[in-house]
């Protein structure tokens, strides 16, 4: 079956096809019939606290109990999948004794736990498979079991390796929002500085752009926004496209903990000269400097070393988690036989030499990226990172905007800041429904969206914008006048700033918004006081106060980003500002700040002081802070090898 793609430009790649998926998918049914296109299943198995959760429920346990039970469960930090869910019956029932499990019985408890843990694994519901598709034939139901999926498609009741042994392929169509911050911030470019911009003229050799993937200050980027990414790229000092594919496919489990990791980042920087194993590899290692990297060698060496056939050769890419013992040992013994062929049908290695590269391909296996794909992805990498470093206003403003990315926004706006870029509240006068880009001169500031405010309406969102492209609010009772708002809407727009200006302070507008209330309109107001508000003075808000709202109306306290400590100022010690730690380097030191939200995508925390962030790390025995707590910190600024840096804590005391 051939399937006719039209040729677009990147540009275009990024404006119309991915950020529409669900219109690529409308046309597919169209083109090849509705009666022949489905979607894929894929089926979600019970991990460690669903499998508790369950058995809890058909145990009898009620829900406050269930909640208590599941929290009380070990939490761990995995570094890759093979990690996963390897906690212990014996680990969870230890963990469990010394929590606060009040009316649940210990032998229920034990029953519980035991029964979770021989469950876990197993099915638990059918999902959609995030981008595939199958095309037969003829009629699905010839071929396969279907039923509805939510927005209206069908669906296979198989996952993609069942469809696949029926013999139909599998087509991915993946909706990449990184092509989406792609295109919002190339067209905030040409309408706010330059017109002319276009993605497809972004030249792929620029020395900034270079400088800063060498770096790895590449929060943002799409592929390289986590700490583990962001090592990778400074160990191969990435610079290049082809850098960042290599990047991208080092980076996965595979390649990463083949037992070849430091060999290859030592001679991918030209530091040891390139090795191979045999020199029947070169050909095919080659590019990669005499290491494992994409999932095409694995098919090579399959193919020209080992002499399997091509389906066998496709089943060890799929990986050997996917096979059971036995087949495992039929695979290895068939490869390593294979390997020993002497020529000239086979390359002649010798029985050490074909098991070592069987424990490599095994480890490499089920978990690589295709060379075809990293390449693709590094592209627009690339193509982020040069935004990133020239246009880093409309970059962060249309990374925001979409609400997407590895990082929670705190951290995007934190590192916005840190580049010079102004975060401020949602505002009625400036705020579109998304972050907005404006600029005071030559300095650009992003202003929250108003969809970002609790409570109000999309109405509501959609009437103040159309009011305010007449003309600016002038003040509260002009703004109430003019949109029709309930009145938690008012308080809440109030409390969170979207109204500073038009008032002395959100305390006063608050208590003015309630006059109004009692008046029954603003106009009314007008009429009965002679076109003023004589209302009683309202003392301000104080700083706690106003960055409580912010955090309970947006999320998080957006004007305590700027100076995060300042209501805690007159209480710290002495300390040394975080933009300072590298030129103390190994000192034990005195830090202060708040710990943004989310995951660095490794160990620690984000550590923020209104000036930079670094990562903080804690030692096991200490417990991370809360989100956005002012803490005191005692540590060492520490790096390794490759200059991946962080400040490892040695004591904490909280302000």
């Amino acid at each position: 079956m051939a399937i006719l793609l039209k040729c677009f430009s990147f540009a275009q790649f990024c404006e119309i096809l991915v950020t529409l998926p669900d219109e690529v998918l409308d046309y597919v049914r169209r083109k090849y019939g509705e009666d022949r296109v489905s979607l894929v299943a894929t089926v979600s198995t019970m991990r460690t606290r669903s499998a508790v959760r369950e058995t809890a429920k058909a145990c009898g346990l009620d829900e406050g109990q269930i909640k208590r039970l599941v929290a009380s469960l070990p939490r761990r930090w995995r570094r890759g999948p093979r990690q996963r869910d390897e906690s212990t019956v014996e680990e969870a029932l230890a963990s469990m004794s010394s929590v606060e499990l009040d009316g649940i019985d210990g032998s229920v408890l034990e029953k519980v736990v035991r029964k979770a843990f021989a469950i876990r694994g197993q099915p638990h519901h059918l999902s959609v498979h995030p981008g595939g598709i199958v095309i037969t034939p003829g009629p699905l139901t010839d071929v396969l079991p279907v039923q509805w999926a939510t927005k209206g498609f069908l669906i296979a009741q198989f996952d993609h390796r069942d469809v696949e042994a029926l013999g139909l392929p599998k087509i991915d169509l993946l909706g990449v929002s990184a092509l989406t911050v792609l295109a919002d911030a190339a067209e905030l470019v040409r309408r706010g500085r330059d017109p002319g911009f276009r993605l497809d003229d972004i030249p792929l050799d620029d020395p900034k752009t270079a400088d800063l993937l060498a770096r790895g200050e590449t929060i943002g980027v799409f592929q390289c926004d986590s700490v583990g990414a962001q090592s990778t790229l400074r160990k191969l000092q990435a610079r290049t496209v082809r850098d960042l594919a290599v990047a991208n496919a080092f980076f996965k489990p595979g390649p990463a903990t083949g037992g070849m990791a430091r060999t290859f980042v030592r001679r991918y920087r030209g530091e040891e000269e390139t090795a191979y194993l045999h020199p029947a590899l070169a050909p095919i290692l080659a590019l990669t400097s005499g290491v494992l990297i994409f999932q095409e060698q694995i098919l090579r060496v399959a193919r020209e070393i080992a002499g399997l056939s091509w389906e066998e050769a496709g089943y060890l890419r799929r990986g050997m988690s996917k096979m059971d013992p036995d087949e495992m040992a039929r695979m290895e013994t068939r490869f390593v036989q294979g390997c020993q062929r002497p020529p000239p049908e086979g390359p002649g290695f010798t029985g050490e030499q074909a098991r070592r590269l069987w424990e490599q391909v095994a480890v490499f296996s089920g978990y690589g990226f295709n060379q075809g794909h990293a390449t693709a992805y590094a592209g627009v990498s690339y193509r982020m990172a040069y935004l990133k470093t020239h246009w880093p206003a409309p970059f962060f403003c249309a990374r925001l905007a979409n609400r997407g990315g590895y990082h929670h926004p705190a951290v995007y706006m934190a590192e916005a800041m840190r580049l010079g870029i102004d975060i401020r509240p949602p505002h009625v006068n400036q705020s579109e429904r998304g972050f907005t880009l404006a600029w005071e001169g030559e300095h650009p500031v992003l202003w929250m969206g108003l969809r970002q405010v609790r409570d109000l309406r999309r109405t509501t969102v959609r009437s103040i914008v159309v009011e305010r492209e007449r003309h600016a609010f002038a003040d509260l009772r002009d703004f109430v006048q003019r949109v029709s708002l309930q009145t938690k809407e008012v308080a809440h727009l109030a409390q969170c700033g979207a109204l500073d200006g038009l008032g002395e302070s959100r305390a006063a507008l608050l208590a003015e918004a309630e006059e109004v209330g009692r008046a029954g309109s603003a106009l009314q107001m007008s009429l009965f006081e002679g076109g003023g508000w004589d209302g009683v003075k309202v003392a301000p808000e104080s700083l706690e106060q106003r960055l409580g709202w912010e955090r309970a109306l947006l999320g998080y306290p957006v004007s305590g980003l700027q100076e995060p400590l300042k209501g805690v100022a007159d209480r710290l010690p002495e300390y040394v500002p975080l933009r300072r730690l590298p030129e103390l380097s190994g000192r034990l030191v005195t830090v202060a700040g708040v710990r943004l939200p989310g995951w660095t995508g490794g160990e620690g925390f984000f550590l923020w002081d209104g000036e930079t962030w670094v990562i903080a790390k804690v030692g096991e025995a200490r417990k991370t802070p809360a989100p956005w707590e002012p803490v005191v910190l005692r540590g060492r600024w520490v790096r390794d090898e490759w200059w991946t840096c962080w400040l490892q804590m040695e004591g904490r005391g909280a302000e």
